[in-house]
């Protein structure tokens, strides 16, 4: 397991954080989320251009053909400047899903040339966290599908151009390519705390585009694009908390009280050492949940347990060190104008993406309770 970057992972690093410090100031966040319209046009094709669209996508099929730690490091810096473009549901969820299928290749060469984007429509309750746990219906009819059923909280599922949907069939899962314009298809889109957008949907006999997988493979390839997308949140939250830190540091240093910095006060000096350490234990966690995701996608139980276990780590920090960076701040860290406020935000939403704490923690105990004996 190797925990230290390589050359080229170092240079993806270098340039997530060059491009978002030069075009993805906090001023300009603002002005984006009083926005309807997602994504940015000049953003996504920014994005498109530096490769990121299809990070993880083969290079047979365009794409650049990394994996989950190079996908680590582009929302690490995605997470330190609050991203709202929907990068993670389309370049690490649904674009890799794509690959391989003619019958996809114009929807994902339309998304790799940023003039598309699109989203995985995965989840259907509030009752944990569960990929596999469908009940929307899939029917073959010979040349084309049909899907009928609902998904809930779907990462750009307002404004995406494609869909990748997961449903269940005779013969197991399948996974569907769908029009964004599709008849029969209902989005309901509402606006999250960090300013990213979501959308129930619900499907009524809607006709598939493409079949992209089914059976065992659909199945892997699903709990693969889950399971990567739960790493990259965990990176998303890490970068916003390391963000939150350096505001923190700053402002504990230029701001004073009986003629004194802020900084000087031991009491606030403990309060950021232990949000600094929260930070660490999450950098940690987050590094584990992407050398370990594809692992957990092929079943391996030890890596499933990682994965949780990371989830509800990261959780904890990012809602540790976002509580505590309102506290420093006092009055002024619930200011809108005033950045802290909005990394809170960012962090509460990462902390219930792919899962809240109370999912993963209830899925970490059900592996440790005891097989029952039989009387």
């Amino acid at each position: 397991m190797n925990l230290t970057l390589s050359d080229e992972q170092e240079m993806i690093r270098e340039s997530v954080f060059d491009y978002f410090s030069n075009t993805y100031t906090f001023d300009q966040h603002l002005e984006r989320l009083k926005s309807q319209k997602r994504p940015d046009a000049a953003a996504w094709q920014a994005m498109s251009e530096l490769g990121w669209l299809g990070l993880n996508v083969p290079e047979s099929d365009g794409g650049l053909g990394l994996g989950p730690q190079e996908a680590m490091l582009v929302m690490e810096g995605a997470g330190a400047v609050l991203n709202v473009e929907p990068l993670l549901p389309t370049a690490i969820l649904a674009a890799p899903l794509l690959a391989g299928t003619p019958a996809a290749a114009q929807a994902l060469q339309a998304t790799l040339a940023g003039q598309a984007s699109l989203a995985l429509a995965w989840a259907e309750n509030n009752s944990g966290f569960a990929p596999l746990n469908l009940t929307s219906r899939a029917v073959n009819e010979g040349q084309s599908w049909r899907i009928s059923g609902h998904k809930t909280m779907v990462d750009n599922g307002a404004e995406a151009d494609w869909l990748v949907v997961s449903a269940r069939h005779d013969e197991g899962v399948v996974l569907l390519l769908v029009d964004g314009n599709a008849g029969g298809l209902s989005r309901t889109g509402t606006r999250l705390a960090d300013g990213s957008h979501c959308a129930d949907l619900v499907f009524e006999d809607v006709t598939a585009t493409a079949c992209l997988a089914t059976g065992s493979t659909a199945e892997t390839q699903l709990l693969r694009a889950v399971y990567r997308g739960l790493a990259a949140s965990c990176a998303e939250a890490l970068g916003a908390m390391e963000k939150a830190l350096d505001i923190c540091r700053d402002y504990l240093h230029e701001r004073s009280q009986f003629g004194k910095p802020l900084a000087m006060q031991q009491v606030l000096q403990h309060r950021y050492v232990d949000m600094l350490i929260a930070v660490e234990r999450a950098r940690s966690m987050t590094l584990l949940a992407a050398l370990q995701a594809d692992a957990a996608a092929a079943g391996d139980a030890h890596a499933c347990r990682d994965l949780s276990l990371a989830k509800l780590i990261v959780g904890r920090s990012a809602r540790h060190v976002g509580g505590e960076a309102i506290q420093l701040h006092g009055g002024m860290g619930m200011a809108y104008e005033y950045p802290i406020g909005h990394y809170y935000r960012k962090l509460l939403c990462c902390d219930n993406n792919f899962g809240s704490q109370d999912d993963h923690l209830t899925l970490l105990v059900a592996e440790e309770a005891p097989e029952p004996v039989e009387a």
